[in-house]
């Protein structure tokens, strides 16, 4: 056997060694760390996610882009629903306010959903929507507060400043950090909340973010639950045009729209239209809806941070909605009513001047308010043939791109201004005594019910007396009524003679007027696919007053409110008389009771003494003596319906207010021989193949039965209102103008107040006569007078009649060219 070596030895002991080592190592791999290993595996974790594609595109009739969605990054975090309690709460916050130091670094803004909200003198209030929309409703308020409450875990008696430094304890904000960029980090807190019972949406810290941002949040290795993520910016690529019809897109807290979300597939923080078409074909544009979405399983980490991706099922993009509107059109409308605003500006500016000393007094006369002048309209273009809106605009608009990213304080303010009230479709959202562009309805109703022919003549003799007890009657505009001598219904219209149509309107009565009014639907919504279309009505006790309403908020118009203060004021006097002093709960009680007496077919001077003996302690025989009775009488007839108020309805005044829409919609039925179509702008829904989805057909409101022909008469009343030759009181506005002889219509002038220059103006027309194909409504709210408002008309008409006749060629994107 041979003996080892020293050096042989050695090697064995070297080898020895290594072995020793090694084994170590094993050991501690596998038994020590094993357990730890285990741990940090089981943290790499499956997590499914919601994966959404474009929008759809809103396109104009010709396919010119009017909204669509373009590639973007955005800023979220994923609060995992296991990491709870104050540690974690403390490791998210950090992380937040780092992810947030990063975002502002690199030009980005971080989302301000916060709802407690500071002022200027450091008093914190709850914003729940009332200060961007001061006409939310209470229901909507109490609803969002409550919703904030039940996530946030306060009470309802816990108010704003209380709430604040709750959560900022909460939420572990350091002490050394100003309110400014606490409400950034407690904003993201609050829409995780929102977001708790629903494990697998994350919420949005900021959007379309720059690349560095995006590079710098994907190479952090400690920011818990933040990601980078693919997603989209709506662009309006048209800025203000036709801004009220495409609307815009937006959060919602609102709760039914909330429920009405989850029930499809969103997730709460989802942004959804909430105005125009964006809002009311959301269904089709959507690529939120849960039918249309994808989703994306992939493993991540114990920060959240994508590890892998294992499943992926691509999503849907959303339906593209066509619509009826036809851009060069409308850009041509929103210049022409800009101009003929700022025309009516400039004459009522320049009569003012002449005249200063007249209007001083009669500012003076109403305490001293000074004279409104003509800074807002609206104008509409509808196809006469099947109810389409070819272009709509609403003076002054908006940029729609104020809505896809943060706005400044100054545009804010300027979309709210309360004087011109940018954000607010005059097309659609205002009413408005129509004038004389009612007199077609009162003409036709009096043809078809046989109150007169065509051949019945009627003579104005300036002031109408008939029914007139005291004071003086409604009179003509003209000064000469010999003028008006022997005048038909054609020759009413064209001299656009009051006299004539009180003296109809009388003999049709109330009653038959509304019927016919109905049939041209001048009662009710057009129904066009748009939010805040509110109802038009035309006058009778209802509107004037319903005693079967609130009278403090359930009537249609203000006189019956103006007609209660006026007797609680006459009410408190009789105390004064008396040496009694009355609550304010016993004069409104009793003169609440008074008002609602109109219409219930009581004896008036019976119930007003009952009720002023009842409620206020009167005496009848003093409230009889002294006449007491008698004179709140005289109140109660302003709120109370009578011959006169049928008369003046008669020329679209009284309590008659109408939409430009709804009037658009009226003269489209007269220039197509009676048929009244629901209103669209809608053509049609196509997906991204190119298929139609849903194809718009026109719908039919009513149909007016015309056996006599009877229209043909109002129509030719309506071209001679702008004939030079038959001398028509809108002649004048169209002199010169190539194609007067090819269109009817009427001008209008409402009278609002003691002031002239205040008067709405309003003109209607259609062209050509025979065959019509569009008619055209402006309406001008303080616009002086409704000859001014020919300017639109005229540029709008030659703009579509030189188009089609190749004299004008526009610049039309063809339907290739879609943004894809």
């Amino acid at each position: 056997m041979r003996k080892l070596t020293m050096g042989s030895l050695r090697l064995v002991g070297v080898f020895a060694l290594l072995l020793l080592v090694l084994a170590g190592t094993l050991f501690n791999m596998t038994v020590l760390q094993g357990s730890k290993n285990a741990d940090e595996a089981s943290k790499v974790t499956a997590r499914t996610m919601k994966v959404t594609s474009k929008r759809g595109q809103i396109l104009d009739v010709n396919g010119t882009p009017l909204a669509y969605d373009r590639s973007s990054y955005d800023i979220q975090i994923y609060r995992d629903p296991t990491q709870i309690g104050e540690k974690w709460r403390a490791l998210y916050t950090e992380s937040i306010i780092k992810t947030v130091e990063i975002i502002e670094r690199n030009g980005g803004e971080v989302i301000d959903p916060f709802v407690i909200k500071r002022d200027e003198h450091g008093r914190m209030y709850f914003d729940f929507g009332q200060v961007d929309n001061p006409d939310i409703s209470q229901k909507t308020l109490e609803s969002r507060e409550k919703l904030w409450r039940q996530n946030l875990y306060f009470d309802a008696d816990v108010g704003p400043r209380d709430a604040y430094n709750e959560l900022r304890v909460r939420y572990m904000i350091p002490e050394e950090m100003g309110y400014e960029d606490a409400v950034k980090i407690l904003g993201i807190w609050q829409e995780i909340q929102y977001n708790m019972y629903r494990s697998y949406a994350s919420v949005t810290i900021s959007e379309d973010v720059d690349m560095n941002t995006v590079s710098e949040i994907e190479a952090s290795t400690d920011l818990l639950g933040v990601n980078a993520v693919e997603s989209t910016v709506r662009v309006y690529p048209k800025n203000s045009t036709a801004a009220h019809i495409i609307g815009y897109m937006s959060k919602t807290y609102d709760e039914d729209r909330l429920q009405w979300m989850e029930e499809n597939g969103y997730n709460s923080e989802d942004k959804i239209g909430v105005y125009g078409v964006e809002a009311t074909m959301e269904e089709y544009l959507s690529a939120n809806i849960g039918s249309r979405a994808g989703k994306r399983v992939v493993e991540v980490n114990s920060t959240s941070k994508v590890v892998r991706e294992l499943e992926y099922e691509a999503p849907e993009p959303g339906y593209n909605v066509v619509l009826t509107i036809d851009y060069d059109l409308q850009v041509k409308l929103d210049e022409a009513l800009e101009k003929t605003i700022q025309e009516c500006y400039a004459a009522q500016q320049e009569e003012y001047s002449k005249n200063y000393s007249k209007y001083a007094a009669l500012e003076a006369a109403r305490g001293g308010t000074k004279t409104k002048f003509a800074k807002t309209g609206a104008a509409v273009v509808i196809d006469v043939r099947n109810g389409d809106i070819l272009a709509m605009s609403s003076y002054p608009s908006f940029d729609l791109n104020l809505f896809t990213g943060g706005i400044s304080e100054e545009d804010y303010a300027a979309i709210n201004d309360e004087e011109t009230t940018p954000m607010f479709n005059k097309a659609i959202s205002s009413r408005a005594e129509p004038g004389s562009t009612f007199k077609m309805v009162t003409g036709y109703a009096a043809l078809q019910e046989g109150v007169i022919t065509p051949n019945t003549t009627i003579s104005c003799e300036g002031e109408y007396r008939e029914n007139v007890v005291r004071g003086k009657g409604p009179k003509c505009w003209t000064k000469n009524p010999s003028s008006h001598s022997n005048q038909t219904v054609v020759e009413g219209l064209k001299n656009s003679c009051n006299y004539f149509f009180y003296y109809v309107a009388t003999r049709l009565g109330i009653d038959d007027l509304n019927k016919w009014a109905d049939m041209f639907g001048l009662s009710s919504k057009t129904n066009v696919e748009l939010t805040g279309e509110v109802t038009s009505h035309v006058a009778n006790q209802k509107v004037l007053y319903d005693n079967t309403k609130d009278i403090d908020s359930g009537q249609l118009t203000y006189k019956a409110y103006l007609v209660k203060k006026q007797i609680i004021e006459q009410l408190k006097y009789y105390g004064v008389v008396r040496n009694e002093t009355y609550t304010d709960e016993q004069l409104d009680r009793c003169a609440s009771q008074i008002i609602a007496l109109v219409g219930s077919g009581d004896e008036l001077g019976d119930g007003i003494r009952v009720i002023m003996r009842k409620e206020l302690g009167i005496p009848e025989s003093i409230s009889y003596a002294r006449r007491w009775d008698s004179q709140i009488s005289g109140y109660l007839y302003e709120i109370t319906w009578n011959s006169i108020q049928t008369a003046i309805t008669g020329i679209g005044q009284s309590v008659t207010a109408v939409t430009p829409i709804a009037l658009a919609r009226y003269i489209a039925a007269i220039a197509n021989g009676g048929t009244v179509y629901d209103c669209t702008v809608i053509d049609k829904v196509v997906d991204q193949d190119g298929n139609v989805v849903m194809d718009q057909e026109p719908k039919v409101f009513g149909t007016i039965t015309d056996v006599n022909n009877y229209m043909d008469y109002i129509v030719e009343g309506m071209r001679e209102v702008f004939s030079l030759e038959d001398g028509g009181t809108g002649a004048n506005s169209l002199r010169g103008f190539k194609y007067a002889d090819d269109m009817a219509g009427k001008t209008g002038t409402a009278q609002v107040s003691t002031i002239g220059l205040e008067d709405t103006a309003w003109l209607v027309t259609f062209t050509p006569i025979e065959n019509a194909e569009i008619a055209i409504v402006v309406y001008i709210p303080n616009g002086y007078q409704s000859g001014l408002a020919a300017t639109c008309a005229k540029e709008v008409i030659q703009f579509y009649r030189d188009r089609q006749a190749g004299t004008d060629e526009p610049d039309i994107t063809g339907p290739g060219g879609l943004v894809q």
